[in-house]
């Protein structure tokens, strides 16, 4: 059973910051270096600089960006740049963007999610997770004890009766507001007992699905006889705000021999530009499609029928129709590519720069609907990295939960 909590959160004081939006940054997993510089002089106290401080060639075991960390988290309380809030609140949040031309505007909340002592059914996570990122967020969490960032869930609302009800109280006026990236943000702090039981009733009954942040997730699974909760925003699967994106791959250069394994598994006929490569991707619903721009051509790529029927007799049953693991299970290891191999992509232009830096391939996925996400991670199937994208990310810094 979800069982969550409202919490007293550390918030920054307007008083001392000059405006919210210069504090709040996008999660560290989407923080390049140009980003991590625009956020350090935004502001002294921008939130990045403990979610991913600077590294320096001095660092040692005693002095890092995770003790710089602790070191800033507490100076900023003890300055009174962050305040504890006086009563425990859940607190919703309202991120407007605008994807393909269209304006939208997510709604969620921040909640305290208990952990429990066995292993969460209700809890669905649906993405494989790596070393290297859990053992960095390990080392930040036992430097400085608090959930900086919450964990992106989103759970199942028929009817929209949840969504509904957290609509109702954006009519009052926000207790705070910023924007990240020219995107919009509100937020209301909600304290009253009614509400709070009705939106602890509501997620009582049904089992809600990491989105975002497994790796956070995990590592605060791991410590959970510490800190046997964890700070979530949660999202209805019922808002039309929750928008799923695809991530797309850039593949190393083939070698001849690999080239032609791939035109033995697949056939390519061309597009004439990026837009209509992207447009037919779009309305082609027969698994086994993809877009692929290699050296400026823009190729609309099909796995031969018969090679992916030999392929699915043999497939898991869950992945067998989804495109991630046709690319990753199929076409990738055909043509000799390893998984260290690839890199990824949020934006097709983006993964078409990266392929033509490094003269590769750029393969363009569509993304995966967010209910059938839900049923295969409820079904106990784990998905490759990278394999969705709820866009867009939530902010860190608009709450805080202190830990011990």
């Amino acid at each position: 059973m979800v069982a969550i909590a409202p919490f007293r959160a550390l918030r920054y004081d307007p008083a001392m910051v000059e405006s919210l939006e210069k504090v709040i940054a996008p999660p560290y997993d989407v923080i390049d270096e140009a980003e991590q510089a625009r956020l350090y002089d935004a502001s002294p106290y921008n939130i990045v600089r403990l979610i991913l401080g600077r590294q320096h060639p001095a660092d040692t075991e005693q002095e890092n960006r995770y003790t710089r960390a602790r070191r800033d988290f507490e100076a900023w309380r003890r300055g009174g740049a962050l305040q504890l809030e006086a009563r425990e609140a859940l607190y919703v949040i309202e991120h407007a963007f605008t994807r393909d031309g269209r304006r939208h505007a997510r709604l969620g909340f921040l909640a305290l999610l208990e952990l429990g002592e066995e292993t969460p059914r209700h809890i669905l996570r649906h993405e494989a997770t790596l070393a290297a990122p859990k053992a960095d967020r390990t080392k930040l969490l036992e430097a400085l004890p608090a959930n900086l960032s919450p964990v992106f869930c989103v759970y199942p609302d028929e009817g929209g009766a949840l969504q509904s009800r957290l609509a109702g109280l954006t009519a009052q006026p926000p207790s705070g507001v910023a924007a990240l990236h020219g995107e919009p943000i509100r937020l209301w702090t909600v304290t009253a007992a009614d509400v709070i039981e009705a939106v602890k009733r509501q997620l009582a009954g049904t089992a809600v699905l990491i989105a975002d942040g497994h790796h956070r997730f995990e590592v605060a699974y791991a410590h959970r006889q510490r800190y046997p909760r964890v700070m979530c925003y949660f999202v209805s699967m019922a808002d039309p705000g929750l928008v799923m994106r695809a991530i797309h791959r850039v593949v190393r250069p083939l070698q001849p021999a690999e080239a032609a394994a791939l035109q033995e598994l697949c056939a390519a006929e061309p597009a004439r530009d990026l837009k209509e490569l992207l447009g037919w991707l779009s309305q082609d619903a027969a698994p086994g499609c993809f877009g692929r721009v290699d050296g400026g051509r823009c190729e609309k790529v099909r796995v031969r029928p018969q090679r992916l029927a030999a392929w699915q007799a043999q497939a898991d049953e869950a992945l067998r129709r989804l495109d991630v693991g046709i690319l990753h299970r199929l076409l990738l290891p055909g043509v000799g590519v390893s998984p260290p191999e690839v890199q990824y992509a949020a934006e097709a232009p983006q993964a078409v720069e990266m392929a033509r830096k490094g003269q590769g391939s750029a393969w363009l996925l569509r993304p995966i609907p967010v209910r059938q996400v839900y049923e295969l991670a409820a079904a106990g199937v784990t998905l490759p990295p990278k394999s969705t994208f709820f866009y867009p990310k939530v902010p860190s810094g608009l709450a805080i939960n202190p830990l011990g």
